[in-house]
């Protein structure tokens, strides 16, 4: 029947859809890779300072299910292969093993973030558990094969585990605990405000600048914290991410561009270690103080807010006619107020009942809502 083909061409087409956005972000991935290992790599050139595709195959995942795996299998194999060639003869294999263990650990994460932190990243309890089951748990499993696979391929010494695991969980960690709250809070919060875009560049550009100051002036570098902590309080969470990943990044690529590190003791790679440490700690408290925040401001907003209409109910009314008057008596500051009432709304409770009488109250607070200031 007609029905029967248009229902087959709708399926048709969203499996088309769903493919192109796949084959999309396995280009994404792939290029996330190249750009993570041209910004701060060690020998082989699969192991970055920051692995943002761990954080982008849990969204992946997140947002395709299943279908999503063999696309991060291909993008993290054909990022892989370049640094995995050697004289060995199974290269092939060690790099499907690497990749292997990428796609494995967003997959162990996401199915764990969905069971023990309700898959959203909305408030600061969710912190913890995020970070405990959704990063160190699948970072620890991936990481380790990892490690053992490069042993094994003589990529590195079997010494260099202790080092190369911390490593490779931090970076891994870090793209996580950046891109997934930017991809949560995107999908659920409206869109930011002209308002909101210029701050957060103000913000932004200030932070910026102060970061690449600090690669010059070395005890600049805690100040960024005190910094980032200011916009924590001014903007939303997915903009305020959108900093801190570009803070991350600048101060990745100006350690890995100046030979004098920012964290210049020990050796290099305590130098390293000591870098990511900092970073991570910078990511994790100005993300609990915006979500913490946020937390705050919905609770306030439920005591002045109707639930049901969600518009200011009369607490809200009393506070607000509290300072106009005031303003009234101490500045002369004039205000107008209109009041209405809906015709017969009883009628419209007793003939269709209290749900449709409920709908048009919501129906009727959301048009003026949108046709006043």
């Amino acid at each position: 029947s007609i029905k029967t083909i248009k229902t087959v061409q709708q399926l048709l087409y969203l499996t088309l859809k769903t493919f192109s956005l796949l084959v999309f972000g396995t280009v994404i991935y792939y290029i996330a890779a190249l750009f993570g290992m041209s910004v701060f790599s060690f020998h082989p050139a699969n192991i970055t300072l920051l692995w943002l595709p761990f954080g982008l195959g849990v969204i992946f995942i997140h947002q395709f299910g299943l279908k999503a795996l063999p696309f991060i299998f291909t993008g993290s194999f054909l990022a892989n292969y370049p640094g995995m060639l050697n004289e060995s003869s199974f290269h092939i294999l060690h790099t499907a093993i690497a990749a292997f263990a990428d796609t494995l650990a967003p997959y162990l994460s996401i199915q764990l973030i969905k069971r023990y932190a309700n898959g959203h990243f909305d408030n600061v309890k969710i912190l913890f558990p995020f970070t405990f089951y959704g990063i160190l748990i699948p970072t620890c499993f991936s990481s380790l094969i990892i490690a053992f696979n490069l042993v094994l391929g003589d990529y590195i010494d079997h010494s260099d585990i202790y080092t190369f695991v911390p490593m490779l969980m931090f970076a891994d960690g870090l793209g996580l605990l950046i891109l997934y709250p930017l991809y949560d809070n995107f999908r659920t919060l409206s869109g930011p405000t002209p308002q909101e875009w210029k701050t957060t560049f103000a913000y932004g550009f200030g932070i910026l600048l102060l970061t690449w100051v600090s690669f010059h002036f070395h005890y600049l570098v805690f100040l960024i914290l005190p910094l980032l902590l200011i916009p924590a309080f001014q903007i939303r969470i997915h903009l305020l991410m959108g900093v801190l990943l570009a803070v991350v990044i600048e101060m990745i690529a100006l350690s890995a561009t100046n030979q004098q590190g920012i964290f210049d003791i020990g050796t290099q790679t305590e130098s390293i270690l000591m870098l990511i440490a900092y970073l991570a700690s910078l990511v994790f408290v100005v993300t609990g103080t915006s979500l913490h925040h946020a937390e705050l401001l919905a609770t306030i907003n439920l005591t002045n807010t109707d639930t049901l209409t969600k518009v200011k109910n009369v607490k809200a009314y009393k506070e607000r006619i509290d300072e106009l008057l005031s303003l009234f008596e101490r500045y002369g500051t004039s205000f107008s107020m209109m009041i209405f009432d809906i015709d017969d709304f009883k009628m419209i409770n007793d003939a269709h009942g209290h749900r449709t009488g409920d709908t048009v109250l919501i129906e009727l607070c959301s048009l003026i809502q949108k046709n006043i200031r």
